[in-house]
C-alpha cells in the first residue's frame, strides 16, 4: 500500500461521478459524498497487488503509520482518500474496499472522514508548509508473512483423486448419488444367494449397548445417600431410568439430564454412575442385521430397483464412497476402510463392449493409457459369470488390479425388479492413487502421520519459521517493523550513541524504546544485526541479504534457497517490545534494559522454530546456524 499524507488547513472535497466500481454511499454510512475539516491530515491510499496476500496485516501495519503523522503535524481530523494513481501496480477494486474497510475500522478511534472508493472527485486543500506537512510511506509486508497468511493448505491425494473421478464422472454425463454406508444384511443374501455366508464372514456388524434395566434397592439407596446425603427426589431418580429403557431420553443426554432433573453436581453424578449404578459399565453389545457396506454393489441394487420405471433411460449413475472389509490384516495392500468409486449404467441394449469403452475413457482422463482386462475363472454370485472381469494397470513392471466390472446377474436383479442390463464398474481409489504418487504402501499413502515421518520442502519450512515472541497490541506489533528500520538506517552511528525507536503506548502506558550501543567509537550495530534467516535444504541460516559478502561456498543457498525475509534487528525488535510490553501489564514501573552481545542460538535473536521444525530437523540431521555479533542494547521507559 502506498500512502502520501499531507497537512491541509483546510481540506474539502465532493463526488462529481462515479465509475463501475464506485461503492455505494447511503445515508448514515462510513462513506460521505462530501465532507471537509479545518485541520486535517489527508492521507491518500492505494492498495497494491500484494497487498491482496495479507490485508489484515497491510491494514493494520497502515493504520500504525497513519497515527504517527497524525500525532507529528499535529492535525485534529484524519481524511482517509482512495487514489489509485500512487501506484502502477493496483489490487482489484474488490480487495482494495475489502482493505480500506479494515483500515478504516482500525482509525475509528480517530476523528475519521471516508472519501468513497471508485467516485471522481473535487477536491480543495492548503498544505500547512511546515517541515513534515508532506510525506509519505510504502506498506510492504515480508514474503514470509504473505506465505503464512495466504499459504494454502496441503490436500491429501486420496481426497485429491475422489475430487478428480468425482470431475471425470460428471463430464461423462453420470449423476452423482450418495449411497448409505449402513446397509441390513438382508440385502447381501438377495445379492449374493448360497454365496452371502461367506461374505458376510468378512463384513463388519453393528450392534449397540443394551439399555440396562437397573432397580432401585436398598442398599443403592444408602450408597447414593452416601453421595448426596439430603437426597429426597427417589420418584423422579425412579422416572429417570425408565425413560433411559424406553429411549425417552437420548443417551448422550442422560448424563445432563441426570444431574439436572435429580438437582446434584456433575461430580456428584459421575460417582453415583460409578459406584451406585456399576450396571452401565456392564452393558454388553447387542448385534443387528445392519452392516457397514463391504461393497457399493449393496447400494446399486436397491436404488437401481427404486428409480426403474421413474428415471429415463439410460440411467448413468456414479457414488464415490467408503466401504468397509474386515481384513485379516491391514498392510501395504489391505485396510479396513477403503474407498471405491463406483459406477452403474442401466438401459436396452447394453453390452460388454460398451463397458470396456466406458472404463477406458475413465482411465484414460486418469493418465492410464494401457489397460488389461482379464476375465475371472470364478464370478461372483451378483454377476453375470460370463462378464465378471478385473481391470488392471501396469505398475513398476506388475500387473495390479484397479478395478471390477461386469453386469449385474439377472436372477439378482429380479429380486429388486429390475428387467434390464446393468453394468458396473467400481475402482480401488487407493490403489490408484498410490500409484500416481509412486508409493508402495497403501498405509502410508492413506494415514501418513500413522505411518509416515512429516517432511517438509524448503519453502514450507521457511513458511513454519516466525518471531518467538511479539507484542500483544497489533500497533505496536506492526510497529516493531518500523523500529527495525530506524534501527538499521542508524547502523553505522559511532558509539556512544542512541536513537529512539518508538513512542507511544506502550502495554497501556505511555512509553518510549531507544537502542543505544556503548563501545567509543565502534557502530550502532554489528554486522550480523542485519543478517537474514535463510532456509536450503532443510538447514537455517543466518547471512547477510548481500551474497556478495560471503565466498562462493554459500552462493547455493542464495540461489536455490528461501528468504524468510526475518531479519535479526526486526525480530529482536519485536521481541524486546513484547517483553516491555509484559513488562507494563505486570504493572512494573522502572526501566527495562537489555543488551546483546554475541548471538549463538536462534532464541537469542527471537526466531521461533516450532516443535516440527524442529523434529525436522533433527532427524533429517541438518543444521541451524543462526547468530552472530550484536553488540547493542533496547531500552523502555515510561513517563
Amino acid at each position: 500500500m502506498r500512502l502520501l499524507f499531507i497537512h491541509s488547513k483546510p481540506f474539502s472535497f465532493h463526488v462529481t461521478e462515479k465509475t463501475k466500481y464506485a461503492e455505494p454511499i447511503e445515508d448514515g454510512g462510513e462513506v460521505l459524498e462530501r465532507g471537509g475539516a479545518e485541520n486535517a491530515l489527508v492521507v491518500f491510499c492505494a492498495a497494491e497487488a500484494p497487498d491482496e496476500e495479507a490485508p489484515g496485516r497491510v491494514a493494520s501495519t497502515a493504520a500504525h503509520e497513519i497515527k504517527k503523522a497524525f500525532e507529528t503535524v499535529g492535525a485534529k481530523t484524519v481524511v482517509l482518500y482512495p487514489y489509485s494513481h500512487l501506484s502502477n501496480n493496483l489490487c482489484s477494486p474488490h480487495a482494495a474496499i475489502a482493505i480500506l474497510k479494515k483500515l478504516r475500522a482500525a482509525l475509528a478511534p480517530f476523528d475519521l472522514i471516508n472519501a468513497p472508493f471508485g467516485w471522481y472527485k473535487a477536491f480543495e486543500m492548503h498544505g500547512a508548509g511546515h517541515p513534515v506537512s508532506e510525506l509519505s510511506r510504502v506498506i510492504e509486508i515480508e514474503p514470509s508473512e504473505i506465505a503464512r497468511a495466504s499459504a494454502r493448505g496441503k490436500e491429501h491425494p486420496l481426497c485429491a483423486l475422489n475430487q478428480r473421478f468425482r470431475e471425470i464422472f460428471l463430464d461423462l454425463g453420470l449423476d452423482e448419488v450418495v449411497n448409505p454406508a449402513i446397509v441390513e444384511d438382508t440385502h447381501v443374501y438377495k445379492q449374493y444367494g448360497p454365496e452371502a455366508p461367506l461374505i458376510l464372514d468378512r463384513v463388519f456388524y453393528l450392534a449397540g449397548l443394551d439399555r440396562a434395566d437397573i432397580g432401585l434397592s436398598k442398599s443403592k439407596e444408602q450408597k447414593l445417600l452416601e453421595i448426596v446425603p439430603d437426597f429426597n427426589r427417589w420418584e423422579r431418580l425412579q422416572s429417570l431410568m425408565r425413560d433411559y429403557k424406553e429411549a425417552v431420553i437420548e443417551a448422550d443426554d442422560f448424563f445432563e439430564q441426570f444431574a439436572l432433573q435429580l438437582m446434584i453436581t456433575g461430580e456428584q453424578a459421575a460417582e453415583i454412575f460409578e459406584k451406585v449404578f456399576p450396571e452401565f459399565k456392564d452393558l454388553k453389545p447387542v448385534p443387528t442385521n445392519k452392516t457397514l457396506r463391504s461393497h457399493m454393489t449393496s447400494n446399486w441394487f436397491p436404488v437401481l430397483g427404486n428409480v426403474r420405471g421413474r428415471l429415463p433411460l439410460p440411467v448413468r449413475l456414479f457414488s464415490v464412497g467408503s466401504r468397509f472389509r474386515r481384513e485379516q490384516r491391514q498392510d501395504p495392500t489391505h485396510l479396513f476402510e477403503s474407498t471405491s468409486a463406483s459406477v452403474v449404467v442401466m438401459d436396452k441394449g447394453l453390452i460388454m463392449d460398451d463397458g470396456k469403452k466406458l472404463t477406458r475413457q475413465i482411465l484414460n482422463k486418469l493418465g492410464f493409457d494401457k489397460t488389461k482386462f482379464v476375465k475371472k475363472k470364478v464370478a461372483s454370485r451378483y454377476y453375470d459369470p460370463e462378464t465378471d472381469t478385473e481391470v488392471f494397470i501396469k505398475y513398476k513392471g506388475q500387473d495390479i488390479e484397479i478395478g471390477n466390472l461386469g453386469f449385474y446377474a439377472p436372477a439378482s436383479c429380479a429380486r429388486y425388479g429390475i428387467d434390464l442390463p446393468v453394468f458396473n464398474i467400481g475402482f480401488g481409489v487407493e490403489r490408484i492413487a498410490m500409484m500416481l504418487s509412486g508409493g508402495d504402501d497403501i498405509r502410508a499413502l492413506v494415514y501418513p502421520l500413522l505411518y509416515e515421518a512429516v517432511n517438509f520442502d524448503d519453502k514450507e519450512l521457511a513458511g513454519l519459521l516466525g518471531p518467538k515472541e511479539a507484542p500483544q497490541d497489533q500497533a505496536l506489533a506492526a510497529a516493531a517493523k518500523s523500529m527495525g528500520e530506524l534501527a538499521a538506517a542508524n547502523s553505522d552511528a559511532p558509539g556512544p550513541a542512541q536513537v529512539e525507536l518508538y513512542s507511544g503506548p506502550l502495554g497501556g502506558k505511555p512509553g518510549r524504546i531507544t537502542i543505544f550501543n556503548w563501545d567509543e567509537g565502534k557502530p550502532m550495530l554489528s554486522h550480523a544485526a542485519l543478517n537474514e534467516v535463510f532456509v536450503h535444504q532443510g538447514n537455517v541460516y543466518g547471512l547477510p541479504r548481500d551474497a556478495s559478502a560471503l565466498g562462493d561456498k554459500f552462493r547455493p543457498i542464495y540461489d536455490e534457497g528461501v528468504n524468510t525475509g526475518l531479519r535479526f534487528i526486526d525480530l529482536i525488535a519485536a521481541g524486546f517490545a513484547a517483553r516491555a510490553e509484559a513488562h507494563a501489564l505486570a504493572g512494573k514501573t522502572g526501566p527495562l534494559e537489555e543488551r546483546w552481545k554475541i548471538a549463538k542460538h536462534p532464541a537469542q535473536v527471537n526466531l521461533g522454530i516450532p516443535d516440527a521444525a524442529y523434529d525436522f530437523i533433527q532427524r533429517l540431521h541438518k543444521t541451524i546456524k543462526v547468530g552472530g555479533p550484536l553488540f547493542f542494547g533496547m531500552r523502555a521507559e515510561w513517563d
